[in-house]
C-alpha cells in the first residue's frame, strides 16, 4: 500500500476545517496506523486540540521552516521536530504556532514552497494528515504541494458554491505547476441540517461542481465544541456519539476509495507490461 498524505484544505474558514483534520486522524491511528499530524496554521488549533492551550512545545514547524533559511551541512530533519507523545497512542504531531507567519515573507522571498514535501521524503508513517491555515498563501500551497490527496471540509451556505469554484481552480494550478498526482478524494459535509431543502440545493450546486461528496454527513453538535475544550478529539472522548460514528464511517468511505483506486492503478500497471 501506497502512503496517505491528506491534506484537508479550505480557503473559507469556519468550515470544520481542523476538528476533521484531528478526528480522521485520531481514527488512523485508533485503527492501528503510524500517523502524523501536521499543524501548519499559525493559529495552532490543531495543535491546542490535541496538546491543551497551556502546553507549549519546545519544537513546532516554525523551528523547521527557520532551519530551511540557514546554509547549515548538518540541517535538521522536519522529523526532528516532531512530538512523539500525544494522548493518543499511533498518534504524533508537528505542532504550529504564531511564530510560523512571522516566517512567512523570509520563505516567499527565498522560494522554500518545496521543503514540507522534501521534509515528507522516505518518512515511515501509514498516515499523514495536514491541517493548513484557511487561506490560499504560502503555508496552504506548500500543503498542497506536499499532499497526495486533499479532502475539503465544507459548510452547506451559499458561500461554499464560491469557494469550491476557487478551490478547484487552486487545485489544477497547483497539479500543473507542482504535484501532477494530487488526488482529490472528495468533500466531507460538516454540520449538515438535516431535511432542509436548502442543505439540499447547495448540495447539488456542489456536485455540479466537479466534486464526489463523502459520506456520512457530519451533524452539527455541541458536543464537538466540548471535545475542544476536553484537549480530546470526540471520537475518543465520545465514541457512542453521532458525531464520533459519523468521523468514523468517513474514515473508513474514505479509506475503502483510497484501496480501490490503489487496486486499480496496480491492475493497469500489471496489464500494461
Amino acid at each position: 500500500m501506497s502512503q496517505k498524505i491528506r491534506v484537508i484544505y479550505n480557503q473559507k474558514g469556519g468550515v470544520g476545517k481542523t476538528t476533521i483534520a484531528v478526528n480522521l486522524a485520531a481514527c488512523a491511528a485508533m485503527k492501528g496506523k503510524r500517523t502524523l499530524l501536521i499543524d501548519s496554521d499559525p493559529q495552532g488549533n490543531a495543535t491546542s486540540y490535541i496538546l491543551g492551550h497551556n502546553n507549549q512545545p519546545e519544537k513546532t514547524l516554525a523551528d523547521y521552516y527557520e532551519s530551511c533559511l540557514h546554509i547549515n551541512i548538518f540541517r535538521q530533519s522536519l522529523f526532528d521536530y516532531i512530538i512523539h507523545k500525544t494522548n493518543i497512542p499511533n498518534l504524533h504531531l508537528i505542532a504550529c504556532n504564531r511564530e510560523l507567519e512571522e516566517l512567512r515573507t523570509k520563505l516567499e522571498n527565498k522560494h522554500k514552497i518545496m521543503k514540507l514535501k522534501d521534509g515528507l521524503k522516505n518518512n515511515t508513517y501509514d498516515h499523514v494528515y495536514i491541517d493548513p491555515p484557511p487561506a490560499n498563501d504560502f503555508f496552504s500551497l506548500a500543503c498542497l504541494i506536499a499532499a497526495t490527496e486533499i479532502i475539503i471540509p465544507i459548510d452547506c451556505d451559499a458561500f461554499s458554491i464560491k469557494a469550491a469554484h476557487e478551490i478547484k481552480n487552486t487545485i489544477e494550478e497547483v497539479k500543473q505547476d507542482h504535484n501532477p498526482n494530487l488526488l482529490i478524494r472528495g468533500m466531507i459535509v460538516n454540520q449538515f441540517q438535516k431535511g432542509t431543502k436548502h442543505s439540499a440545493g447547495i448540495l447539488q450546486d456542489l456536485r455540479k461542481v466537479g466534486f464526489d461528496i463523502i459520506e456520512p454527513f457530519i451533524p452539527t453538535s455541541i458536543k464537538v465544541r466540548e471535545s475542544h475544550s476536553e484537549v480530546k478529539p470526540i471520537v475518543l472522548g465520545h465514541q457512542d456519539h453521532t458525531v464520533s460514528q459519523a468521523f468514523v464511517n468517513i474514515f473508513n468511505n474514505i479509506e475503502n476509495l483510497s484501496n480501490k483506486n490503489e487496486k486499480k492503478k496496480n491492475y493497469e500497471l500489471d496489464t500494461s507490461i
